[in-house]
């Protein structure tokens, strides 16, 4: 049976699908109401993401008169951190409420995104100051891998066993154990031998590997929609399949964009030891 794996917000939709707990109560769930959702979502985060980090460039960061000083990157990187962890907790909320009430998930889910949108421009605003132009780079690689996803999935044929899919999830808890234990040894090392490069070797390995993770969950994520539409789930179901597939997106841009942080600073370190 498909649908049990992959996002875990959008696996336990899929079992209950499964079970058939989401079946039509007045009108089938439909390929065009997700996707017409989901781009909703995404335009909500995306917009709201570049509309906050232009507002913080154009205010608390002051870089484009070039008049910033160390006084005012510190305060610019306070009031981002709290900005952050206000966007956390509201997301947080959110997410519960929809796990529990789904056709909340019609007024909670927009909210979100819109949250959503707000902390990823302030991260964004934030490594911007160091990386110009690393979040757009991210986005880009997103679309891409998005894009593959969907011409490999539906003009393709692809699809990902659910024996698969836990041999991936094992694979995952067991590279997180190792690197839990490595990582100290790693640190140590590269402290020892005085040299970067090891310790930030593995961090961009660790960085790849949830790339091709997240790569992975995005495209169960379809697959997943996919198999509860046929299934018959309800049209009230459309948001909540919205939702997991914007989160599953945008857990791949995190990991897109801390992969190309780490590869910048592994080159850096690199070139200037050379």
């Amino acid at each position: 049976m498909n649908g049990m794996y992959g996002n875990p917000a959008m696996r336990r939709w899929a079992r209950k699908s499964a079970r058939g707990e989401m079946a039509v109560e007045v009108t089938p769930a439909t390929y065009k109401g997700v996707t017409l959702k989901s781009a909703l979502l995404i335009l909500l985060t995306i917009g709201v993401a570049v509309i906050t980090e232009v507002i913080l460039w154009r205010t608390v960061y002051n870089v484009l008169a070039g008049e910033m000083t160390g006084d005012q990157l510190m305060t610019g990187i306070v009031i981002g951190l709290a900005i952050l962890g206000v966007a956390a907790v509201v997301m947080a909320v959110g997410s519960i409420i929809m796990f529990f009430n789904v056709r909340a998930a019609a007024f909670v889910g927009p909210l979100y995104s819109v949250t959503q949108g707000l902390f990823l421009g302030v991260m964004a605003g934030m490594l911007n100051l160091v990386l110009p132009g690393v979040s757009l780079a991210a986005l880009l690689g997103t679309g891409i891998v998005f894009s593959v996803c969907l011409i490999l999935y539906k003009s393709l044929g692809v699809r990902i066993s659910n024996r698969f899919a836990l041999g991936l999830l094992i694979a995952v808890i067991s590279f997180l154990l190792v690197e839990l234990i490595c990582a100290p040894i790693v640190y140590f090392i590269s402290a020892a031998t005085d040299n970067p490069l090891v310790l930030l070797g593995a961090q961009a390995g660790m960085a790849l590997f949830c790339v091709i993770f997240g790569s992975i969950t995005v495209f169960m994520d379809i697959q997943n929609i996919d198999y509860m539409v046929q299934a018959g789930a309800d049209k009230k179901y459309e948001w909540i399949l919205a939702y997991c597939l914007t989160t599953g997106l945008v857990y791949l841009y995190v990991q897109i964009l801390d992969l190309l942080i780490r590869l910048l600073a592994l080159f850096g370190a690199s070139k200037s030891k050379n």
